[in-house]
């Protein structure tokens, strides 16, 4: 659907290169723009590189020199989409201030993707998931690690869904646009639910709320044999279907109790059967009740299975008549395409800041002839 788009990804971490597989995903020719020792960190971690790198290329450039600087306004000449996640004002000392970048290029779409936005007191301060997580307010209702990096997750998804409707728009002016796509907002919409309940009253950390623990209906229990299940019997019919099959009937209008007496009667009631006996139950009954299965475990499940999500890669998490959107399995070496974009470029000499550097391990073995 994105075939023709140019997308450079100067990004580096999770969300920013997240937003570019996507964007891959969906048919974009993404050029990775990485420095040229290392690399974006994500090569470092086992897997994380395969998920993320996949189906992209490779430029290697040092932005610090001349030459890295001049290859990037080439390359800028044909992107559609500049995808960086700099602090704020890394950019500009670059050498491509945003008042540059549209005057340039005035058609195309800057995201910025950072932790705490390009203003306000916070804007060049460190942070991580955690820690935007942490402001953001929804770490509060349990006051445990997230299992999820969701102020990254979700600041990808909003980062990719702003750079569509600015390439949309641009179809109509010609035009591009700045995106300002910082996690912790991210983190603050994710946490929705939380805000709907402070209109109750203020709410203390590690206080549950509804769909965190508070209700006997919506939790985790532990089963006789030590599995977890997830009780989702949101709705009084689940509720009620839930009892009947359970023979608890005194338990019927406790639903939505916040009582420590009552969640600990249903823990005792849970872990009177066994995981494979409970969804016996809540299969004849049609109650939404599933295991808490590990990753390895997902990836085995029947439906997981049948939707595709997971190959050798991590599918989009949509389909689109019928198909799932996937950009190409290969994973580049860092560098890999610079040579082929000095080609197109017309840049016919490396210079300094241009070009991946070898490590110790490749120079041995093209030392030794095991590498051309």
């Amino acid at each position: 659907m994105l075939s023709g788009t140019l997308v450079l990804d100067l990004s580096r971490h999770l969300p920013g290169p997240l937003a570019g597989r996507l964007l891959a995903d969906l048919g974009a020719r993404v050029v990775k723009v990485e420095e040229p020792s290392q690399g974006d960190p994500v090569r470092q971690v086992k897997g994380l590189g395969t998920l993320l790198l996949s189906g992209v290329e490779s430029v290697a450039l040092d932005l610090k020199e001349p030459d890295g600087q001049e290859v990037l306004g080439r390359l800028l000449e044909k992107a559609d989409v500049l995808l960086e996640s700099f602090r704020p004002g890394t950019l500009a000392r670059l050498g491509f201030s945003p008042d540059l970048l549209r005057e340039r290029y005035p058609g195309l779409v800057v995201c910025s993707v950072t932790g705490w936005g390009q203003s306000g007191p916070y804007a060049s301060r460190a942070g991580h998931d955690l820690t935007y997580q942490a402001v953001a307010g929804s770490l509060a209702p349990t006051a445990a690690m997230p299992s999820v990096p969701v102020a990254d997750m979700v600041g990808a998804w909003s980062a990719t869904s702003a750079i569509l409707a600015a390439l949309l728009e641009r179809q109509r002016t010609g035009k591009g646009r700045h995106i300002d796509a910082a996690l912790l907002d991210a983190g603050v919409h994710a946490n929705l639910v939380s805000w709907a309940m402070e209109a109750e009253g203020p709410k203390a950390v590690g206080e549950n709320l509804p769909l965190t623990g508070a209700l006997p209906c919506y939790r985790l229990y532990r089963t006789a044999d030590d599995r977890l299940l997830a009780l989702g019997a949101l709705e009084p019919h689940f509720w009620r279907r839930f009892c009947e099959a359970a023979g608890c009937p005194d338990l019927r209008r406790r639903q939505y109790s916040d009582s420590p007496r009552v969640r600990r009667k249903v823990e005792a009631l849970v872990r009177g059967r066994t995981l494979a006996e409970w969804m016996d139950l809540f299969a004849k009954a049609d109650i939404p009740a599933e295991p808490v299965l590990s990753a390895a475990e997902a990836r085995e499940h029947p439906q997981v299975k049948e939707r595709g999500m997971l190959t050798d890669r991590i599918g989009y998490p949509a389909l689109v008549d019928g198909i799932r959107p996937q950009a190409g399995a290969h994973v580049p070496e860092l560098g890999e395409h610079t040579d082929a974009w000095l080609g197109e470029l017309g840049i016919a000499k490396k210079g300094k800041g241009i070009g991946r550097r070898l490590s110790w391990k490749r120079l041995l073995r093209r030392a030794l002839g095991r590498e051309t």
